[in-house]
C-alpha cells in the first residue's frame, strides 16, 4: 500500500502511533520512511511536546529511531515556567484519557518516570544545541547518575562539527532527511552523509542489533 501511494498521516488514529504502542521497530521504520509524521500531536492526550515521545520513553533504540528520523527535541525543553517555582498540582494521576496541555517536564518527573529522566535528556541532547531546562527538571536530574554528563553538556559549548550538522539538517527538511533517493544525489563523501544522518546512533539498523551478519 504504501509504494503505491498510500498516505499514512490520514487516519484519524495515527499509523506510527500504532507502530509505536506495538514496540514493531520495522512497522516504525517503514511508516518513517514513507514519510509518516514523527511530530504528530494525539488528539485525546494532549502534550506540549509530539505526543510519539510518550511511547518512547523506556526503549533507547524507538528513541534514537524519532530524533534521527527529525522529531522535535527543542519542544521538550520548552518550559514557560523555567527557573520559576512549577505548580503544586499532583500529575501522578496522569494517564492517556486525560486532555492537557502537559509539558514534557510534568510528565518525566512522575514518580513513575522520573528514574529514565536522565537516561532520556542525555539522548536528546545529542539532537539540539544548546538548551535551557527548567527548574523542575534540573531538580530531577541533579539525582540521576548521568546528571555530570548532562551538565556537562548543558554549561560548555557544543562541538562546531556537531552545530554544523544540526545546520544542515535544518536546512535540508525532515522529508528529504528520511528519503534514500535525495540522499544519494547529495554532493557530500558517504562518511559525512553518515554523520548527517546520525547513523552511529542509528541502533535499528547497526548489525549487532538486528542480528545478522
Amino acid at each position: 500500500l504504501l509504494n503505491a501511494g498510500a498516505l499514512p498521516n490520514q487516519d484519524p488514529i495515527n499509523c506510527l502511533q500504532i507502530a509505536l504502542r506495538m514496540g514493531n521497530y520495522e512497522l516504525m521504520n517503514l511508516l518513517l520512511r514513507h514519510g509518516a509524521n514523527v511530530n504528530y500531536f494525539c488528539r485525546v492526550n494532549t502534550t506540549h511536546f509530539p505526543s510519539a515521545l510518550q511511547y518512547a520513553l523506556k526503549d533507547e533504540v524507538m528513541l534514537r529511531m524519532l530524533m534521527n528520523y527529525g522529531y522535535d527535541v527543542h519542544r521538550c525543553f520548552d518550559c514557560p515556567l523555567g527557573n520559576s517555582s512549577h505548580s503544586q498540582y499532583v500529575t501522578d494521576g496522569w494517564t492517556s484519557t486525560v486532555i492537557k496541555d502537559t509539558m514534557f517536564c510534568e510528565v518525566i518527573t512522575l514518580s513513575w518516570l522520573k528514574h529514565l529522566s536522565g537516561k532520556v535528556v542525555r539522548v536528546m541532547l545529542d539532537y539540539v544545541d544548546h538548551v535551557n531546562i527548567c527548574w523542575k527538571l534540573e531538580a530531577v536530574l541533579k539525582e540521576q547518575e548521568l546528571w555530570p554528563d548532562i551538565n556537562s553538556i548543558l554549561t560548555n559549548p557544543r562541538s562546531l562539527k556537531h552545530l554544523c550538522r544540526l545546520k544542515i539538517r535544518e536546512c535540508m527538511g525532515r522529508l528529504r532527511l528520511r528519503c534514500p533517493v535525495f540522499m544519494t544525489f547529495l554532493p557530500l563523501p558517504d562518511c559525512l552523509k553518515d554523520y548527517v544522518l546520525y547513523k552511529e546512533y542509528d541502533l535499528y539498523g547497526q548489525e549487532n542489533f538486528r542480528g545478522t551478519d
